[in-house]
């Protein structure tokens, strides 16, 4: 149920807090007063586009805000779920704001969302049902729809459309398989030889670094030598560091004989001594070694230019290549093992499209006997409705081939048609010129759903546009009882459906220090009586008028 809309700034109206209430709630005012405004900003709620254009003159942003109680609609709680977004307990709350520089915002229980979120969640949440609407009745998904809500069978389409899609998923899981059947052999073949090529090169991880490091070393192999000999030279040659250390500590020792304090002096030349020949003994062996030739640099040399050019096709690294070749190895076990799994999808496919056929077929059944208890008792609405002679039929086939099924048809192929003259033939709705008929068919086929759920709030806009007297009355009567099931809002200038109405709201234009301004005012009794005379046609609301607009209403309300 929609228990508020809050508005400003939105085109003619500055600031209104419009309260909706169960049962049937209308809507009047004069022609051009911003009904229509109204209506835009419930479309705006439920997922419309927004235009700059609806901002007020002076402002530059416009905000609309929508309080829904959803407690009996579970299906919302699962769509917030969906999109994810928190779950309100029983009540949505929805607001959008609309600014000059674009940037628009939505907001769904103090949440940001797209506008995409906006519209899976409201989807459904309100059935607006006016002249610019009729069209949706002519798309079979939506008369299937209806035929599944009066016939209470929307929870086994949700069990067969399961079944569908669990099947759908495995056929093209089986013919993207087939597919790769076709190619396999070719694919096996160019696998196989990337696997031996990165086999063959039995790449290790961070090979590449360590030997660019061993190439520099080669490189550099004279050089290294050359100071590795300096350095022995420096230290055992016959002008090296050695020989003084040694002529020293003979010198030391001879002292030390004399003098026995400076036996230390004589210990760290003995140290220095050892560490000089170890030093020596160093440099000699580095450059006895380090002459590995050119042998081993065209060896390294070789291994780089190898990495480097699998690094072409196989990765930006060697670890890259090892996880390049892992993939490999693991798409050739598939593709080795395709013709088996190949084999068992199909099996599986088969086997989940036969028990998916026979549920649709089932649902068909179900749905076969619906339409023709639908049928009836939407024409009979349409009788009510000064539509006598007035037939309605729900044409049904069943479509075998799987593949060819919708996630709404689910094997049903059904066609609306309807007879609106007698001795006129019976056609499809699409065929059906009036607007005035099409608009009592929206409000019978409403009317026979009313009591099925599933709906938060009907709104129609002015469907009983061109009626008047008994069949508008009659319109009023029949907004009414779906009011008893749903929360109905109804625009209309029509005042024998005004006078049903259970909560009356005044849409009313005027000037306000220079500009227009459209204001929203909640009706109480005397205020019904007044609006009900003005929409009457009387020129001026005497006693007399408000008397018959008193009858009026006294009458809807026997």
């Amino acid at each position: 149920m929609l228990q508020m809309i809050k508005i400003r700034n939105f085109a003619l109206i500055e600031s209104a807090e419009i309260p909706f209430e169960s049962g049937l709630n209308i809507l009047s005012g004069e022609t051009g007063a911003g009904k229509s405004i109204v209506l835009d900003a419930i479309s705006l709620l439920l997922g419309g586009r927004a235009n700059s254009e609806v901002i007020r003159s002076g402002s530059d942003e416009a905000v609309v805000e929508g309080f829904f109680d959803i407690e009996k609609l579970d299906w919302v709680a699962k769509r917030l779920q969906e999109v994810g977004l928190e779950n309100g307990g029983s009540d949505l709350l929805i607001k959008r704001s609309i600014h000059r520089n674009g940037k628009n915002r939505i907001f769904i229980n103090g949440e940001l969302a797209t506008l995409s979120m906006l519209q899976t969640v409201c989807d459904g949440l309100v059935d607006l049902c006016g002249q610019n609407e009729h069209q949706s009745l002519f798309k079979a998904a939506v008369q299937l729809d209806l035929l599944d809500r009066f016939s209470e069978l929307l929870k086994k389409k949700e069990k067969v459309r399961e079944q569908y899609l669990k099947a759908i998923a495995l056929k093209d899981e089986w013919e993207a398989l087939k597919q790769k059947e076709e190619e396999r052999v070719q694919r096996l073949e160019f696998i196989r030889f990337q696997i031996e090529e990165l086999n063959e090169a039995k790449l290790e991880p961070q090979e590449d670094e360590k030997l660019l490091e061993e190439k520099k070393l080669l490189q550099t192999s004279e050089q290294r030598m050359g100071l590795a000999n300096q350095i022995d030279s420096a230290l055992d040659g016959e002008e090296g560091a050695l020989n003084s250390i040694k002529a020293a500590l003979n010198k030391s020792r001879s002292l030390s004989q004399i003098d026995s304090s400076i036996e230390e002096l004589h210990q760290s030349l003995e140290r220095a001594m050892a560490e000089i020949e170890e030093a020596a003994r160093l440099a000699r062996h580095y450059a006895q070694a380090g002459d590995l030739g050119n042998e081993r640099l065209v060896e390294v040399q070789e291994r780089l230019s190898l990495i480097t050019n699998l690094k072409r096709k196989y990765g930006q690294s060697i670890q890259e290549m090892i996880a390049h070749h892992e993939k490999l190895a693991g798409e050739i076990d598939l593709l080795e093992n395709l013709s088996s799994r190949l084999e068992s999808i199909e099996t599986l496919f088969h086997k989940e499209k036969d028990s998916g056929v026979k549920l649709a077929k089932d649902l068909f059944t179900q749905r076969l006997k619906g339409a023709e208890v639908f049928s009836r008792a939407v024409a009979k609405e349409l009788k009510e409705l000064r539509m006598q002679d007035a037939k309605v039929e729900l044409l049904l086939s069943f479509e075998k081939d799987i593949a060819l099924w919708g996630a709404d048809s689910l094997g049903s192929e059904i066609t609306l048609e309807v007879q609106t003259n007698l001795g006129e033939p019976q056609k499809p709705i699409q065929k059906i010129v009036s607007g005035g008929e099409l608009s009592r068919l929206m409000l019978a086929i409403r009317r026979v759903i009313s009591n099925h759920g599933g709906i938060g709030v009907y709104l129609f806009d002015e469907i009983d546009t061109g009626l008047g007297g008994q069949t508008a009355f009659t319109v009023g009567r029949k907004l009414k009882s779906v009011a008893a099931f749903n929360q109905v809002i109804c625009i209309t200038h029509v005042p024998q459906v005004a006078s049903f109405a259970d909560h009356h709201l005044s849409i009313q234009k005027h000037t306000q220090k220079g500009r227009t301004v459209t204001e929203i005012q909640v009706l109480n009794a005397q205020g019904r009586r007044e609006e009900v005379a003005r929409m009457l046609g009387s020129e001026k609301i005497t006693q007399a008028a408000i008397k018959n607009a008193k009858d009026l209403i006294d009458s809807a309300n026997l």
